[in-house]
C-alpha cells in the first residue's frame, strides 16, 4: 500500500478535518483514507458516459436510456 503526503494544509481545514475525524470516532488519517476510498469509488461523468457506451452497444438502448443511467449514477453519490 502507498503512503500520500500532503504539504501546505492550512491551519483551519486541518481544525476541521480533525473535527470530523473525532466526531466519526476515527483517527486523522483513518477519516482522511475513509474520504479518498468514497471518492475513488465515484464515477466521473466521462466515466459514467463510457459505461454507459458501453453497456448500449448494440442492445437496443436509446440515448435516454443512457441519460437515465447517468442521472441514477449521480443520484447514487449525492
Amino acid at each position: 500500500m502507498a503512503t500520500v503526503e500532503v504539504h501546505d494544509v492550512p491551519d483551519d481545514v486541518l481544525a476541521r478535518l480533525r473535527a470530523r475525524a473525532d466526531e466519526a470516532h476515527q483517527s486523522l488519517q483513518g477519516y482522511l483514507k475513509t474520504l479518498l476510498d468514497r471518492e475513488a469509488g465515484m464515477l466521473t461523468m466521462a466515466e459514467a458516459a463510457r459505461r454507459a457506451e458501453e453497456i448500449a452497444s448494440g442492445s437496443g438502448v436509446t440515448t435516454d436510456d443512457i441519460l437515465a443511467a447517468i442521472e441514477e449514477e449521480r443520484a447514487r453519490h449525492e
